[in-house]
């Protein structure tokens, strides 16, 4: 039986995949159980996007024995994230679709800038407290994370496009550990690091943390060879370079505090650590033990105490292009009145009950570029932009409801989002589209119909003649919109049709 105090976080990386199993006890979340297999998937993922099956293989069963300690865990409690690997492959779907089926939850594919603010999160949470500006950097297999932050809030934040997997082959990928090679992956990563490392420069940071395995790995290392005491040190990463070159070869590198696991993939992880030093003008780099699991859990814990990012996302959202916060509140307050009708039939979860409400509030962007289809102006809005706090796949059904709330739903309008939500998006959208019809006249005084919900599929509403005769424009509206609620497979039954 599930304990409704346990909490799981689940961290796909490009190297490694992590578990972290938490009890919440007197309002914190305690540490009761760590996994960490190291699956490599980003070795398994060609220039193409195409998985290799041996990886793929690996990675399941992986997930599979996470699974066993995930049954003492709600699904409400669990969020498992993917990152640099998944955002990768050309066709997610199917290998997404294995993958919640051998953990048994959902995934979430995060994106780069989101995965860096659950890192600083999980860093910032698990340090002293501080009101200094902090850099804080996660190599991780595929990518690397880099942040800016004060305090709670994040000042910078970005995502390379490399990692210790992936700088490994490129450049190391026989083995050789020469010095033009290393030269070649520094310089390499440099060029990459160029604009950010001019950001960051003019924003200026007082501290330096390192959270990865990468990291931690070179810390050890360091130590003990007697380079470095409690943190790495730029000298110290010259010397474990030279020595590296020295051995010649990956397969020489009998390093202490360097575990066989990691040794294949050290080489990469070390020359993007060496990049980051002259790049960022990092003298001194501490390590945490914490990462982007631990960031999770601190989601999930503030959004337990109603401290969810993404309502300050929203509300970002909302006032840098304008909308009008009155319309929007009218059209959410309504859309809340329909969840908790539609609730005995219509079960969604907390997530999608907040998507729509969050569509609401955000439906109208497009109309700070053009009002003609201002709505695929909202769509495409929601779905690129960073959204701190939100997967790709949560902006994703938001741009769905916010791209096809008025005007005609094509027969696609679900594309993007998995065939499991087809059925909760096309509930949800029926929903937003009848709140922003009964509000078209931006009215305070608007008194809508009686609304009833039939069944899982027809929502119905009832008024007199004496209200249809003062409201033509929403009766006409009414009728424009039943044949788009058949395209949503739902029925809109209106008085002359009971």
């Amino acid at each position: 039986m599930p304990n409704r105090a346990n909490y799981a976080a689940v961290d796909l990386g490009s190297n490694s995949f992590h578990l972290l199993i938490a009890r919440l006890e007197h309002g914190e979340l305690r540490v009761l159980d760590r996994v960490r297999e190291m699956v490599r998937l980003a070795a398994g993922v060609d220039r193409n996007g195409r998985l290799d099956p041996e990886v793929s293989e690996r990675a399941l069963s992986c997930l599979s024995r996470f699974q066993q300690l995930l049954r003492r865990v709600p699904k409400e409690n669990i969020r498992a994230v993917a990152t640099q690997s998944f955002r990768k492959l050309r066709h997610p779907g199917k290998f997404i679709h294995q993958v919640e089926q051998a953990l048994g939850c959902d995934v979430e594919i995060i994106g780069g800038r989101e995965e860096a603010r659950l890192v600083y999160q999980g860093v910032n949470a698990h340090r002293a407290p501080s009101t200094e500006k902090t850099l804080v950097i996660d190599i991780g297999g595929g990518s690397t994370e880099l942040v800016i932050g004060q305090e709670q809030k994040i000042l910078h934040a970005e995502s390379l496009q490399y990692g210790c997997v992936v700088v490994t082959r490129d450049f190391f990928g026989n083995g050789k550990l020469n010095k033009r090679r290393w030269l070649k992956a520094i310089t390499n990563a440099r060029a990459d690091l160029h604009e950010t490392a001019l950001t960051f420069s003019r924003t200026g940071y007082r501290d330096a943390v390192g959270a990865s395995g990468t990291i931690r790995a070179v810390l050890r290392i360091c130590q003990q060879m007697q380079w470095c005491e409690q943190s790495i040190t730029g000298e110290a990463l010259d010397q474990l370079i030279l020595h590296m070159i020295e051995c010649g070869n990956i397969d020489n590198l009998k390093l202490p505090g360097l575990s066989q696991r990691r040794q294949p993939v050290i080489a990469g992880g070390v020359a993007i650590l060496a990049a980051l030093f002259s790049a960022l003008d990092i003298r001194e780099l501490r390590v945490s033990q914490a990462a982007l699991r631990e960031g999770l859990l601190d989601d999930m814990l503030g959004r337990i105490r109603n401290l969810d990012p993404r309502q300050i996302t929203i509300d970002a959202f909302a006032l840098r292009y304008q909308i009008d916060v009155d319309q929007a509140h009218r059209v959410k307050q309504t859309c809340t009145q329909l969840l908790d009708m539609s609730s005995a039939h219509w079960p969604l979860n907390n997530t999608q009950n907040n998507l729509l409400i969050w569509s609401a509030d955000i439906h109208e962007t497009g109309l700070a570029i053009a009002h003609s289809q201002y709505q695929k102006h909202s769509g495409y809005l929601v779905e690129a932009s960073d959204m701190p706090g939100f997967s790709q796949l949560e902006q994703r059904f938001m741009a769905v409801l916010t791209r096809h709330h008025r005007r005609n739903i094509p027969e696609e309008w679900h594309d993007g989002l998995p065939e499991r939500l087809h059925p909760q998006a096309a509930w949800c959208l029926a929903l937003l589209r009848l709140a922003i019809i009964l509000h078209r006249d931006r009215s305070n005084q608007f008194q809508h119909p009686e609304i009833h919900i039939a069944d899982a599929h027809t929502l119905g509403l009832r008024y007199d003649e004496q209200w249809a005769r003062k409201h033509p424009l929403t009766i006409h509206d009414l009728h424009m919109e039943q044949p788009m609620w058949r395209q949503l497979n739902l029925q809109l039954q209106l008085p002359d049709e009971d």
